[in-house]
């Protein structure tokens, strides 16, 4: 569309006419005579095409200043995806090695208590187990006595005639402290729809496990205070766990130091297990390595793992601090090796953790080791495990160690 008066292209003179009424500048609000001839004015269009035209290469248009989108500014072209490098064989023999990495590695659970999320090899496993010579439902640690219960079971099995059914338990009684005495084994509750034992993940911290034993122990009310923590499921009359079951569940105010018992057990039996095996120290497969400190301090310390010469996945080993009767009788304490959780190795510049025995098991614990097995005469020793026994031994080694957090060891 063209304007008959000035022969120039509507949205030019359209330009024009809000310049002029606008009148953002002198040289826009220039006026203009109306023609009647129908040439065209040269010195009118070439004025409009000047105030319309953007000559000026150093200005930018609005719609450049705006933020630019990824997809318009950086195209990515092709249909390929940049994926990660996959791992080669060497690094993930290596990951089946590392006990931190298969720690990391386990599945995510949700703490029945807390209701953190955390790797399940940082969780322990709860479930219902009968008394002997009772009919009380007690809530405890069953994955820490999965050996007692099975080879307890076993004796039963061949001392009676009478078969028992499958998913059956024994218990020791925490009531009375007998963790050496004769147990029967004992029914416990199955899930409807797997048939598995009903069990709970709480996080193994003993502080936590204290201030919950404090509640769920005590007596009163129609149902018992336990019956808080059991899962919905769990429950009657949809859940497999009957009325008159859930009357006689009961958390023993005893629970935390069963709990810790139970766990040193384990940790000494994982670790005994590995001493059996490798029983020479500064071999070249790096299992032990003596660590003669003259005191328990973090630069004695140092100096000593200065000292070793580097080997194969070193950053997947720990210090374990031992002490030593002649340490112990020169006056020597590990007061210090409280504040020892890690030391950093100048070989690989990565921080392993530091296991005082001394804090983690009890005087006569530590004696029994020292006199079994040879490794404990020296003051310290690295382990690096090397095979699944020796990975079993670091990861209950990390988990006694965290179980003990915010603990004061004297008073257990």
């Amino acid at each position: 569309m063209e304007c008959r008066g000035t022969r120039i292209p509507y949205a030019k003179w359209r330009l024009s006419a809000f310049r002029q009424l606008l009148a953002t500048s002198q040289a826009q609000a220039t006026s203009r005579r109306i023609s009647t001839s129908r040439q065209t004015d040269p010195v009118n269009e070439t004025t409009l095409e000047k105030n319309t035209d953007n000559t000026d290469p150093n200005s930018v248009p609005p719609s450049k200043r705006l933020p630019q989108s990824p997809l318009l500014a950086r195209p990515r072209f092709g249909s390929e995806k940049n994926r990660k490098r996959r791992p080669t064989t060497q690094e993930e023999a290596d990951l089946l090695k590392n006990p931190w990495a298969l720690m990391l590695a386990s599945p995510a659970r949700m703490c029945s208590v807390t209701g953190a999320r955390l790797p399940s090899a940082l969780m322990g496993t709860w479930g219902l187990v009968r008394q002997p010579n009772s009919d009380k439902l007690h809530m405890m640690p069953v994955g820490l006595l999965q050996d007692s219960l099975q080879s307890n079971q076993t004796k039963k099995l061949s001392s009676s005639p009478e078969p028992t059914t499958p998913g059956q338990q024994e218990i020791p009684d925490i009531q009375k402290q007998g963790l050496e005495e004769d147990v029967s084994p004992i029914p416990t509750s199955l899930d409807k729809q797997t048939g598995r034992q009903l069990v709970l993940r709480i996080v193994e911290l003993l502080p936590l496990i204290q201030s919950i034993s404090v509640p769920l122990s005590k007596k009163g009310g129609k149902r018992p205070p336990i019956m808080r923590l059991l899962p919905f499921r769990w429950k009657h009359p949809q859940g497999p766990v009957t009325a008159h079951e859930e009357k006689r569940i009961v958390w023993s105010s005893n629970t935390p130091k069963f709990m810790l018992r139970s766990m040193r057990d384990v940790v000494i039996k994982n670790l005994g297990a590995v001493l059996e095996k490798y029983k020479r120290v500064g071999t070249s497969n790096g299992v032990w390595k003596a660590l003669d400190l003259p005191e328990y301090s973090d630069t004695a310390l140092k100096e000593a793992l200065g000292s070793l010469e580097r080997f194969d996945r070193m950053e997947c080993g720990g210090v374990l601090l031992l002490g030593s009767k002649d340490f112990a009788a020169a006056g020597h304490t590990s007061q210090s090796s409280g504040s020892l959780d890690s030391v950093a190795l100048t070989q690989t510049g990565s921080k392993v953790p530091v296991f005082d025995l001394s804090v983690l098991f009890s005087e006569s614990d530590i004696n029994k080791l020292r006199e079994s097995y040879g490794q404990f005469q020296h003051t310290a020793l690295f382990f690096r495990p090397e095979d699944q026994l020796g990975i079993d031994a670091m990861i209950s080694l990390w988990k006694i160690k965290r179980l003990l957090e915010g603990v004061d060891p004297t008073d257990q």
